[in-house]
């Protein structure tokens, strides 16, 4: 009974989706830009920059894997600033509170539809580019496979991140702009671990999920102890929307 009253709101979250300009926009340019950049420019961050598709000639997607949390961080707020925030601005946040529906399941019914929404993009862009390079050499389609399974826990932890900052906001672009700046910082953590001491460089670099995703999916190896970073973050970010709008639902 619990999925049945979560599945109206995660179709009503993607309804929404798809009624808004600025995810058609979103949509398109990740898809577009992401293997732009895989098979063109390369990934010319961190220690060791790595060249595109054309320049480097491997069968692999490995860079499109590199590109992936940063492209996310900007792109999966725009798909969600509005999960909560529009409807605090437009009002219908009290007709929803007033539905005999646990928040916990209005939260989970509009995450998953934008979890699904985000997930349905990504493998589009990422199935479209393994497809070009299958005809140019000979890649390897479980790493593609465990990529975007971990692609997968990404967008659910980027997702729920980026829904309980808008659910904490009744304006769409401060939902957004904390949002990818969260995300932003999130991603750079690798980047500057060189900076400081050895545990807390470690430290900050276990916290990042760009490390939990490049360190094993994106080389299709699954680590448990990925899994359980991305389902933790998933289910406090969840928690914390829920505690946030259940704290407006008796006011």
């Amino acid at each position: 009974m619990g999925g049945i009253k979560v599945f109206p709101f995660a179709r009503r979250e993607l309804r929404s989706a798809f009624e808004s300009p600025v995810a058609y926009v979103a949509i398109a340019l990740f898809v577009v830009v992401l293997p732009a950049l895989f098979f063109f420019l390369g990934y010319p961050v961190g220690r060791v920059p790595l060249p595109g598709l054309w320049e480097g000639g491997q069968a692999s997607l490995i860079v499109l894997f590199h590109w992936l949390p940063l492209l996310l961080a900007l792109v999966v707020p725009a798909l969600t600033m509005g999960a909560w925030s529009e409807e605090r601005r437009s009002g219908t946040e009290e007709l929803l509170l007033t539905y005999p529906v646990r928040t916990g399941a209005i939260v989970l019914g509009k995450f998953l539809g934008a979890w699904i929404l985000t997930l349905l993009m990504v493998s589009l862009a990422v199935l479209s580019a393994a497809l070009t390079v299958d005809q140019l050499g000979d890649l390897d389609w479980n790493t593609v496979w465990v990529g975007l399974a971990g692609a997968s826990l990404l967008v659910a932890a980027y997702v729920g991140i980026s829904q309980f900052v808008s659910s904490l906001s009744s304006e769409q672009l401060v939902a957004f702009l904390v949002s990818a700046l969260l995300l932003g910082l999130f991603w750079a953590l690798p980047l500057f671990v060189r900076i400081f001491p050895g545990d807390v460089a470690s430290t900050l670099n276990a916290t990042s999920p760009t490390t939990h995703f490049l360190g094993a999916f994106a080389h299709g190896v699954i680590d448990l102890r990925d899994v359980a970073y991305f389902a933790l973050i998933t289910v406090v970010s969840l928690a914390g929307s829920t505690l946030s709008i259940e704290s407006r639902r008796w006011r």
